[in-house]
């Protein structure tokens, strides 16, 4: 026997007259309250199929699909005359949704969850900011569009390019008291994003024709040209040529190539892929105490003003409200100090990159993080072996500023008498030491300014997806 036919003979169950009163209720209501905006004939047919389905919901025998008949029935007169009773307008359903899920959303990333990305490389390996990807023109094709699509989707890369519209050597132009590049606002790409980014603009010449390259202000371009056109990692090592000619107003400029290229030729191309997209649980801090090997989210707004208090001798500030993310190494009532082997100062160690150090928690090895400890081992391989290889990646911590191997460095609790901020404090490092602008410049952060630890990396999909470590 069929599914039709059983629907057909046996007595509906008890869901489905559930269903029907239910209707039977809602269009009984709507019939009370438009009784006054209906025509009468529209009146008399509301009141004909709430009375049948009335009627076929008292009887005992009547099967699924005689409810099923009489419910359709009534449900296309009340869709037309139900008014706010009874299936209301599409657009007005749609808003209510989408104000609902907002409300959602707002309380999930004020309470619980925030998505947050990571814009510089500071806390690298463990996470990346901004990378990029050069083509190699010679070896490489540049990607068409579909190319382009699946690298935006899975990695969030943003293509670049700079395309000489004349023939001629390459220059880069300085600006700004001789710095490469000059801050500016604009729509990053050109064209997908709705409000103005930061923005760092570069000049170069070729054939004394300017071309302009803007990239985020986050983005390390100088590292990528020094790499590209001289094979070094700074670009400050490559000779400034004076006087500037070409007409272009400037502080001089550096010759990148002495390549000659023609109108039309790709002179650079590359892909910056976006930082490490995470979510921060904004909810355990409200419970448990921030702990050494955190990586945490915090807000700058008040560590300024903070260390101002605790009269912090720093070497920069940070001057600005944004959202960092560094790694909590000293927690309240810890004393922090970077000891530097002797035989980093002996054995011919480079120490123009800073002074490699042991990062010492309360008289011991900083421990309970990978990160701790490929630091340390990073470091006592560079005082055996001032060459010796970085299989890590972890660069090493260096001693400077507030732990610049002088004295053990306190963290105060609230309740300590030289710290008048009120709050207990907090020390945080990047992992990627060398290029981290942290607690050893600007002083400590405030339990107040801590958003939440970093949870799960969400995007890109690459081999740090996952759980954050």
């Amino acid at each position: 026997m069929s599914e039709q036919s059983d629907k057909s003979q046996k007595p509906a169950p008890r869901s489905i007259r559930k269903g029907a009163k239910e209707m039977l209720r809602v269009g009984q209501k709507a019939l009370d309250y438009r009784r006054d905006l209906l025509e009468e004939s529209q009146e008399d047919e509301l009141k004909k199929l709430l009375g049948e389905l009335n009627e076929c919901i008292k009887d005992k025998h009547s099967t699924e699909s005689d409810l099923d008949e009489k419910a359709r029935n009534l449900d296309e007169v009340l869709t037309e005359l139900g008014g706010d009773f009874y299936n209301k307008k599409s657009w007005l359903e749609n808003a209510e949704m989408l104000l609902v899920a907002a409300i959602i959303v707002i309380g999930i990333r004020s309470f619980f969850i925030q998505p947050f990305i990571i814009p510089t490389n500071s806390m690298y390996p463990t996470y990346f900011g901004m990378q990029p990807y050069i083509y190699e023109e010679e070896k490489e094709d540049l990607p068409g569009i579909a190319g382009r699509t699946m690298d935006k989707l899975l990695l969030g890369a943003s293509h670049y390019k700079l395309e000489s519209e004349a023939n001629g050597e390459l220059f880069l132009i300085l600006q700004n008291q001789g710095s490469f590049s000059a801050a500016t606002e604009y729509f990053p790409n050109g064209k997908f994003f709705v409000f103005p980014a930061p923005a760092r603009e570069y000049v170069f010449d070729i054939g004394g024709k300017r071309h302009s390259l803007k990239v985020p202000a986050e983005f390390d371009l100088d590292s990528v040209l020094a790499k590209k056109f001289a094979g070094i990692d700074d670009l400050r090592d490559i000779p400034r040529i004076i006087p500037q000619t070409g007409g272009f107003e400037s502080y001089g400029r550096l010759r990148l190539s002495e390549k000659i290229y023609k109108k039309g030729d790709v002179v650079l191309a590359f892909d910056v892929l976006l930082g490490d997209a995470l979510f921060v649980d904004r909810m355990s801090y409200n419970f448990v105490r921030p702990k050494s090997g955190d990586p945490a989210v915090f807000r700058t707004a008040e560590i300024d003003k903070a260390n101002d208090q605790l009269q912090v001798p720093r070497a920069a500030q940070i001057g600005e409200d944004k959202y960092y993310i560094k790694r909590i190494v000293g927690e309240p009532g810890d004393e922090l100090e970077m000891k530097v082997p002797e035989e980093i100062y002996t054995n011919g160690t480079d120490l123009r990159g800073g002074t490699p150090g042991i990062l010492y928690r309360n008289q011991k090895p900083i421990t309970g993080n990978v990160a701790f400890e490929m630091n340390r081992e990073r470091v006592e391989n560079l005082a055996r072996d001032p060459n010796a290889t970085n299989t890590t990646d972890y660069p090493g911590y260096r001693a400077e500023g507030l732990l610049s191997n002088q004295s053990p460095l306190k963290v105060n609790a609230k309740t300590d008498t030289e710290n008048p901020t009120g709050q207990n404090l907090y020390f945080a490092m990047g992992d990627n030491s060398p290029d981290s602008l942290d607690g050893r410049a600007w002083g400590f952060v405030p339990e107040q300014q801590l958003v939440g630890r970093a949870l799960f990396v969400y995007y890109p999909f690459t081999k740090r997806w996952g759980i954050s470590k």
